[in-house]
């Protein structure tokens, strides 16, 4: 560990070191605020800007509206892309863990995916392929509704 300090790490412990308790503890919520603000980013970095992820939701769409398709060749196509989706989540969470103590709650990404997925393999359950192309819709809709919301810059008055 102490061989992956930069001169930079070992600055910032040296100043640290000056700060009286007031000042450190207002140091550790700002870099805290810093981690949970660029975790967010790398998330929807990951997850709503990731083509396969996107092209695979468009693909089982496509997929609902031929009548030659079988309901379980696009569960199994719904399922890989459970299976990017909740890989890239956790990947970023893994990243975060140790600094962020409260990483999964109130997170609209995580919720996104999972309720989309559940809704998808409900309505695979039923075999009616018109409900699961409802639900495609929805998760393609959602998933660029979120996408367009991160690109959005947000003005701040002081």
């Amino acid at each position: 560990m102490f061989s992956e300090l930069t001169s930079q790490d070992i600055i910032l412990l040296k100043c640290f070191r000056l700060l009286q308790t007031e000042g450190k503890k207002n140091l550790l919520d700002y870099l805290k605020f810093l981690a949970e603000k660029q975790y967010r980013a790398e998330l929807s970095s990951r997850i709503l800007n990731n083509p396969i992820l996107y092209n695979g939701l468009v693909q089982a769409h496509r997929m609902c509206e031929r009548e030659e398709v079988h309901v379980d060749d696009i569960l199994q196509k719904i399922n890989q892309l459970k299976y990017i989706y909740y890989q890239l989540l956790e990947k970023t969470n893994i990243k975060y863990d140790e600094i962020l103590d409260d990483i999964n709650q109130e997170n609209i990404i995580r919720d996104w995916g999972r309720i989309g997925f559940e809704n998808i393999s409900e309505a695979a359950r039923t075999g009616r392929k018109d409900l699961i192309l409802r639900e495609l819709d929805e998760m393609i809709e959602g998933l660029k509704g979120l996408a367009k919301k991160g690109d959005r810059k947000r003005i701040v008055a002081v």
